[in-house]
């Protein structure tokens, strides 16, 4: 299996030839968004690994080393191992792990002229129900009418619920259900990720649950899972 010599202690290196152009190459800005090449900071690709799992790379626009890292190939790619950080000298600016696309463990941190920072140990958050069904597939599901559609669906058969009780004030605010496209178009699964209070979760949860069959996702020609999260906004 071939995995990336990522070193426990800093380094300096020379300055990393620019790497040869790639018709996978993929630009990002400083917060990892992708972009176009104007906007970009630095840019990458993915190169699957005999394991089945991947190597991602990126570099800054002028050619030196910025990031590597071993992870699982998507869509979405995401981050599964040793992962390591270089300042644009070639000295080592942070090393650790990845797990599923979630920094964990012990990681070291270092100023460009070497000297050490602090280091933390980060704790994985719990991931929510379904966390490996894609969010993003070539064809995304859709519900009758589009998001447009959706949206009317959602008006006409999502209330507010009567308060149990009058005396206390009304919630006001954003319910936020997460539930899967099945690749025969059945909405399944719907969990509640973030709360507002228990009658307006459940009223959430209720109308999700009864929504009518999406056209299902693609991938590679063939229907897929797809996950959403919805918002639900609720007034008195």
């Amino acid at each position: 299996m071939l995995t990336l010599a990522l070193g426990s202690g800093p380094a300096v290196g020379a300055l990393a030839q620019e790497p040869p152009a790639r018709r996978d190459t993929t630009f990002f800005d400083d917060n990892w968004h992708r972009v176009s090449r104007p906007n970009a900071v630095f840019f990458g690709w993915v190169t699957p690994l005999d394991s089945g799992r991947c190597r991602i790379q990126t570099y800054y626009l002028t050619g030196e080393r910025q990031f590597e890292a071993v992870g699982r190939p998507g869509p979405p790619v995401l981050r599964d191992g040793p992962a390591t950080f270089y300042y644009r000298s070639g000295q080592m600016k942070a090393t650790g792990q990845y797990a599923r696309g979630q920094i964990t463990g012990f990681w070291q941190y270092w100023q460009e002229n070497g000297a050490p920072k602090p280091s933390r140990t980060y704790m994985p958050k719990p991931r929510a129900p379904d966390g490996d069904v894609p969010q993003i597939v070539e064809q995304m599901p859709e519900f009758a009418g589009g998001m447009a559609g959706l949206m009317r669906y959602l008006a006409a058969h999502a209330h507010y619920p009567p308060p149990a009780d009058k005396t206390q004030p009304r919630p006001a605010g954003k319910v936020l259900v997460q539930f899967v496209v099945s690749p025969t178009g059945e909405v399944v699964r719907p969990v509640i990720i973030k709360g507002l209070a228990p009658a307006c979760d459940a009223e959430a949860l209720r109308v999700v649950a009864d929504l009518p069959r999406w056209v299902p996702g693609r991938l590679n020609g063939q229907p897929v899972a797809v996950r959403f999260v919805l918002p639900l906004v609720f007034h008195p």
